[in-house]
C-alpha cells in the first residue's frame, strides 16, 4: 500500500469516527486560531481557513492590516458563529492582557459594522467580570475592567458611562465595615484602568475625571498603611519601598501631568479613527460589587520592589532607566510579569519571550527590569507567586541565551542585594540563600569570594555574614564537603562548614556507659526484635510516667544513628526497622520525644541536611509530634542555633505538616456534607435499584462519619492554636531578653539592647514565622493577641504583630 493510500484510509477512518457529531469544536478551533494570532507581530496563515483569508493575511503583514482583514472575514460569518466569536473575544480580554488594544480595536471595528455585536460583547464581559469576582479570580477581573475601559477608545462605549463605571468601583471601596484589602482592590482596579482611558475621560468628561482623582486621593489619605514596614524586603535602605497603591497613584499623577502621554501602549484604533468615529456607542452599566462574605479572601497588599537606580545601569547601558514614578516603569514591569505568568511551567519559552520583549524595546535597559522583576517576585512577601525552582531555572536559561550581557547584570544584582543584606528580612535572606547556592552549584561554586570578606569581621548576627555562611552550608549540601572547602579562600575558615560526619559522643572513661553501648551494638548486629530492646530499656526504678530509662534510650538512639550513619538509606532503614521500639517509648511520655530529638541533634549537628531529613521522617512515621519538635527548637538550649537557617526550615516543616492535615480533614468534611445533603444518592437509577434500608444505612454512616470528622477537626484546630500560642510566647520571651541586654557577650557584638544585630535578627525571624504561616495565624490572631502579647511583651514585637494583622483588615 502506498503512503498516500494509507493516509487517505486514515483520514476516512477519522471521518467515520466523527460522523454524526457536530463539528462545532473544529469551527471554534479555527476561530480561536485566527483571532488569537491577530495580535502577533508575524501572522502565519492557517490551512484550515485558506478559502477565507489566506489571500488577506501574509507572513510579516502588519497588525493593522491583520485587524482590517480579520474584521472583513468575521463580518461574513458573524450571524452564524456570533456566540463563539463573542466567547473567544471575551477569553482574549481575560487571558491576553498584553493585547488589550488589539482586541478592543477588533471589537470597535465589528461594532461599527454591527451595533448589536458590540453590545453583546459588553454584556458578556460584564457577566464574566461578576463571575470572576465571585470565584475570587481578581487578576482576571481587573483584565476585564481594563478591556472595558479601553473600549471607550475604540468607539464602543461612551466616556461618560466609563466614568460612571469607575466611580462605582470607588463607591464599592468606600463601603463601610469592609476589609481594607477589599477596598484596596477596587481602588487599584481604577488606577490600573487610567493609563488606557485617562486621556479620553479628561477630554470628554473632565468633571468625572476630577471626581475620580479626588476620591482616590481621599481614600489613600484615610487608608491604614501599617502593613508596609512588614512587607518591605529591607528594613532600612536608600532604595524606595513604597506601598503598591501609593506608588501606582504617584505614577498616574505624573502621567496626568504629562497630559496622559506615554510611549508603551500600542493604540491600534488610531489607525481606524475615521471608521470608529462614526460608530454608534453603547452605555456601560454601573459596576455592582459582589456581596462580601467571611469566606472571601482578597489579594494581600504589596510593597513595590525596586532594586536598581539609574546609576546602577549607567556602566552597562547608555539608555536611561525609567524612574520609579514613571508610568513606563509600571507598564514594562506589568508586561514582564505577564510573560512570566503565562510561561510559569516552561522556563525555556519564558526566557525566549522575555528576550524577544527586550529586543522590541531597545530604548530602555530592559535586562535590568527583567532581573528586577524576577527577584522582586522571588522576594515578594508574604509569599512568592511561583515555586523557587522556576525562578532559579529561569535565571539560568536567560544567562544561556544572552551570555554576553546578562551575566554582568546578574553579578550587579547579587552585589546590590549583598550590600543590603544587613537590613534584609530573614525570610527574604533565606530565599536568596536558596537561589544563590543552587545557582553556584551550576558553576562549580566559583565566585569572587574575596570580595565579600568584609563580612567576616562583622557581628555573628549580621545579615551579610549569615548570608555568606548559609550559602556555603547550602553549597555543601549540594556538593561534596572537600570541593566546597577547596573553592573558598583560606581566610574564610571562620565560617567554614564542619565536616558532615556523625558525632558519637560517649565518655570512654565511663566504663558502665561503654558497656551499655556495646550491648546495644551487639543487639543491633544480631537484629534482635523490638520487644528485646523494649525489655532492655525498661527501668528497674521506672514509674508509670517514665517506664523506660531515659538516658539509656538516648544511648540506644545514638548507637543506632552511629551504625546507620553511612548514607540516608541506611538511616531510613534503621528508623523503619526499629520504628516499633521508638514509637512505643516515645508514646509513653513527651520527655522521650525530647530526648530523641536532643540525641539526633548531638549526633548530626554538623550535618544540617541529615538532621532536617531525619526529623521530617520521624514526623511522618508519627514517632514524634509537631508540638515536641516546636518545643525542642525553642528550648533555651537551642537559642544558640537561632541564627541558623536549618532551625526555621524544620519549624516551618512541622507547622505546615499540621496545617496540611487539617486541610485534608476540612476537605473530607466538605465532601461528607455534600453527600449527606444529597441524601447519599448520586443519580435516579441507583436510587431505584437500592433497597430503602440500605440507603438509610449509608446515610446514617455518612452522618456518623461527618460528626466524627467535625470533632476531629475541632481537636486539631484547638491543638494548632495552642501550639502556635506556646511557641510564640517562648519566642517573644527570647526576643525580650535579647532586647533587655545592655551588652551582648555571646558573639552578637557590643551594641546595646534593641539596636543590637541579635535583637533585630530575632525580631525579623518572628516576622518570618508570621508571614510564612499567614493564612493560619490570621485565623487565630485574636487568641494570639490576648495570650501572647501581654503587657510584658516587647513593644516593637507587638508592633510587628499589629502590622501583620493589618494584612487582612
Amino acid at each position: 500500500m502506498s503512503r498516500r493510500r494509507q493516509n487517505d484510509d486514515e483520514d476516512e477512518t477519522q471521518t467515520k469516527r466523527r460522523r454524526g457529531a457536530p463539528l462545532i469544536s473544529d469551527v471554534e478551533k479555527k476561530l480561536q486560531e485566527v483571532i488569537g494570532k491577530v495580535g502577533e507581530k508575524v501572522c502565519t496563515n492557517s490551512r484550515t481557513l485558506e478559502t477565507k483569508i489566506s489571500k488577506s493575511q501574509s507572513t510579516g503583514s502588519s497588525i493593522t492590516m491583520n485587524l482590517e482583514k480579520l474584521t472583513e472575514f468575521l463580518t461574513d460569518d458573524l450571524d452564524k458563529y456570533r456566540t463563539s466569536i463573542i466567547d473567544i473575544v471575551a477569553g482574549c480580554a481575560i487571558y491576553l492582557p498584553n493585547r488589550v488594544t488589539v482586541y478592543t480595536t477588533l471589537v470597535g471595528l465589528l461594532n461599527a459594522k454591527n451595533f448589536n455585536f458590540g453590545g453583546e460583547v459588553v454584556e458578556k464581559l460584564i457577566a464574566e467580570q461578576q463571575d470572576l469576582l465571585t470565584k475570587q479570580k481578581y487578576q482576571e477581573a481587573q483584565n476585564v475592567a481594563i478591556f472595558l475601559c479601553d473600549l471607550g477608545n475604540s468607539g464602543v462605549l461612551t466616556a461618560q458611562s466609563i466614568g460612571e463605571y469607575l466611580e462605582s468601583f470607588i463607591s464599592a471601596a468606600f463601603e463601610e465595615n469592609m476589609p481594607q484589602v477589599r477596598n484596596d482592590y477596587y481602588i487599584q482596579t481604577v488606577l490600573r484602568c487610567l493609563p488606557w482611558i485617562g486621556k479620553e475621560l479628561t477630554e470628554k468628561s473632565p468633571e468625572q475625571m476630577e471626581n475620580i482623582v479626588e476620591a482616590v486621593g481621599k481614600y489613600l489619605e484615610l487608608r491604614n498603611k501599617n502593613h508596609v514596614t512588614l512587607l518591605q524586603v529591607w528594613s532600612s535602605t536608600d532604595q524606595e519601598q513604597e506601598d503598591y497603591l501609593e506608588s501606582l497613584s504617584a505614577q498616574i499623577e505624573q502621567l496626568r501631568a504629562l497630559n496622559w502621554t506615554e510611549n508603551h501602549i500600542p493604540r491600534y484604533y488610531k489607525d481606524f479613527e475615521a471608521i470608529l468615529a462614526d460608530a454608534l456607542q453603547h452605555n456601560l452599566p454601573s459596576f455592582a460589587s459582589p456581596d462580601h462574605t467571611s469566606d472571601m479572601i482578597y489579594p494581600y497588599p504589596l510593597v513595590v520592589f525596586r532594586l536598581f537606580q539609574d546609576s546602577d545601569c549607567s556602566s552597562f547601558s547608555d539608555k536611561p532607566l525609567p524612574g520609579g514614578h514613571s508610568i513606563d516603569r509600571f507598564l514594562f514591569e506589568g508586561e514582564i510579569s505577564w510573560i512570566i505568568e503565562k510561561n510559569q511551567f516552561n522556563r525555556k519559552s519564558c526566557a525566549r519571550e522575555l528576550l524577544a520583549f527586550a529586543e522590541e524595546n531597545p530604548s530602555v535597559p530592559i535586562g535590568f527590569l527583567i532581573f528586577e522583576t524576577i527577584f522582586g517576585q522571588m522576594l515578594r512577601l508574604p509569599h512568592a507567586p511561583y515555586p523557587a525552582i522556576f525562578h532559579c531555572s529561569l535565571v539560568l536559561e536567560l544567562l544561556k541565551l544572552k551570555p554576553d550581557d546578562y551575566p554582568s547584570i546578574l553579578v550587579q544584582t547579587v552585589e546590590v542585594i549583598y550590600r543590603r543584606a544587613d537590613s534584609m528580612q530573614p525570610i527574604c535572606l533565606d530565599r536568596m540563600v536558596d537561589w544563590f547556592s543552587f545557582h553556584l552549584s551550576n558553576f562549580q561554586y566559583r565566585y569572587t569570594w574575596p570580595d565579600w570578606k568584609d563580612c567576616l569581621t562583622k557581628d555573628a548576627y549580621s545579615g551579610s555574614q549569615i548570608f555568606l555562611r548559609e550559602v556555603i552550608e547550602k553549597c555543601r549540601r549540594l556538593g561534596s564537603y572537600e570541593k566546597i572547602i577547596a573553592a573558598l579562600p583560606s581566610d574564610f575558615v571562620k565560617i567554614h562548614p564542619c565536616s558532615p560526619d556523625v558525632r558519637y559522643l560517649i565518655d570512654e572513661e565511663d566504663t558502665a556507659l561503654v558497656q551499655r553501648a556495646e550491648t546495644f551494638t551487639q543487639m543491633f548486629q544480631e537484629r534482635q526484635p523490638a520487644e528485646a530492646f523494649l525489655n532492655e530499656l525498661k527501668s528497674a526504678e521506672g514509674s508509670e510516667e517514665l517506664p523506660y530509662n531515659i538516658n539509656e534510650f538516648g544511648l540506644f538512639v545514638m548507637v543506632m544513628l552511629k551504625m546507620a550513619s553511612k548514607t540516608f538509606s541506611h538511616n531510613f532503614s534503621a528508623l523503619f526497622r526499629y520504628q516499633a521500639t521508638l514509637k512505643t517509648v516515645c508514646d509513653a511520655s513527651e520527655q522521650y520525644q525530647e530526648k530523641l530529638l536532643e540525641t539526633l541533634f548531638s549526633c548530626w549537628k554538623s550535618n544540617q541536611q541529615m538532621l532536617m531529613i531525619l526529623t521530617d521522617k520521624l514526623l511522618k512515621m508519627q514517632v514524634i509530634d509537631c508540638s515536641a519538635v516546636v518545643a525542642w527548637l525553642f528550648d533555651e538550649k537551642m537559642w544558640a542555633e537561632h541564627n541558623r537557617q536549618w532551625l526555621f526550615e524544620v519549624l516551618n516543616q512541622a507547622l505546615e505538616k499540621l496545617t496540611r492535615q487539617i486541610n485534608v480533614v476540612e476537605k473530607d468534611i466538605k465532601e461528607l456534607t455534600e453527600r449527606v445533603e444529597n441524601k447519599g444518592t448520586d443519580d435516579v437509577k441507583e436510587e431505584e435499584m437500592e433497597a430503602e434500608e440500605e440507603k438509610n444505612e449509608k446515610l446514617k454512616q455518612d452522618v456518623d462519619d461527618l460528626e466524627n470528622h467535625k470533632e476531629k477537626l475541632e481537636r486539631m484546630v484547638t491543638f494548632q492554636k495552642g501550639l502556635f500560642n506556646d511557641f510564640l510566647i517562648a519566642f517573644v520571651e527570647e526576643i525580650k531578653i535579647a532586647g533587655a541586654n545592655t551588652s551582648e557577650m555571646d558573639g552578637s557584638g557590643d551594641t546595646a539592647g534593641r539596636q543590637s544585630p541579635k535583637f533585630q535578627w530575632l525580631k525579623g525571624r518572628f516576622c518570618h514565622v508570621l508571614l510564612a504561616h499567614a493564612e493560619t495565624l490570621l485565623k487565630h490572631s485574636s487568641s494570639i493577641a490576648e495570650e501572647v502579647f501581654t503587657e510584658g511583651a516587647d513593644p516593637s514585637v507587638t508592633e510587628c504583630f499589629n502590622q501583620f494583622q493589618s494584612l487582612r483588615f
